[in-house]
């Protein structure tokens, strides 16, 4: 029996292959980018304002950010949206049912699709390796 040569994809396959795999990366992190926009409101505009004293933190952080605002590392704004954004909120991790339900299809769609591709592929490796299986064989 000769010794098994898999097929070898050309490289303008192996082109393409790569080409899709990057746009989809690229799309994917655009999209989310844009998509997950912060909207400042009356509150959070206010909340810019607030000094130091006036933080939801202890005192030991307020020491912190009092003198990373004093060496000029980081502004009253900066320090006011980084408490701001770890603040508790209720719609902190909304959950559109949608796009859940969306994206739990998608994946599925895709998994079905790897699967009876994979398995296509195993079985055509295993005829080109040990031929046609006995049920393809007897009329």
């Amino acid at each position: 029996m000769a010794e098994y040569q898999p097929p070898e994809q050309s490289r303008r396959g192996q082109l393409v292959d790569a080409a899709t795999i990057l746009v989809l990366l690229f799309a994917t992190l655009f999209v989310t980018t844009f998509l997950v926009q912060d909207t400042a409101t009356g509150a959070d505009a206010a909340a810019a304002e607030r000094p130091v004293a006036e933080m939801p933190v202890n005192p030991a952080e307020r020491r912190q950010y009092q003198a990373l605002i004093d060496s000029g590392a980081t502004d009253l704004a900066t320090v006011n949206a980084a408490i701001d954004s770890h603040a508790d909120r209720r719609d902190k991790y909304a959950i559109n049912v949608w796009a859940l339900l969306g994206t739990a299809a998608l994946l599925a769609i895709y998994l079905a699709f790897v699967y009876r591709t994979s398995f296509r592929e195993y079985r055509e490796v295993i005829e080109e390796r040990f031929g046609p299986s006995e049920r393809e064989r007897t009329p």
